[in-house]
């Protein structure tokens, strides 16, 4: 997917999640919305037994870990479309070099989160 892979690396996730949902052969399962901006799951089933248990790499392939993976990565569920509908500024359709904005985003949070919990486990130590 890269074409300079020396300049960017994007996780497994976010590069087996894009290929699945740019395949147009996957398109009655998983496919782009109308935005171009979000992916929509059309058909769970199909998209447990074809695609989640054997494509996106996951340490467990189920609805949860998955769910839980989008949220870790930075998506977003899109709610009021009527389907698993998920989406972020940086997963464009056509531009899979801006997932390398997702990762970095997604390590910021995950530091400040870090630091932030750092601190409020030391604040008891600070009280008098």
């Amino acid at each position: 997917m890269n074409s300079d892979k020396a300049a960017i690396w994007i996780p497994a996730f976010y590069e087996g999640l894009y290929k699945a949902v740019d395949d147009p052969s996957l398109d009655s399962i998983i496919s782009w919305s109308k935005s171009n901006r979000s992916f929509i799951i059309w058909n769970p089933e199909e998209f447990h037994r074809r695609i989640l248990s054997t494509s996106l790499k996951l340490l467990s392939p189920d609805y949860s870990t998955f769910f839980s993976q989008l949220d870790f990565h930075g998506f977003q569920r899109i709610k009021g479309s009527g389907h698993l509908e998920f989406g972020d500024t940086y997963f464009v359709r056509g531009k899979p070099e801006l997932m390398n904005e997702m990762r970095i985003r997604s390590v910021r949070k995950r530091i400040q989160k870090a630091r932030e919990e750092e601190l409020e486990d030391r604040l008891p130590l600070l009280r008098i």
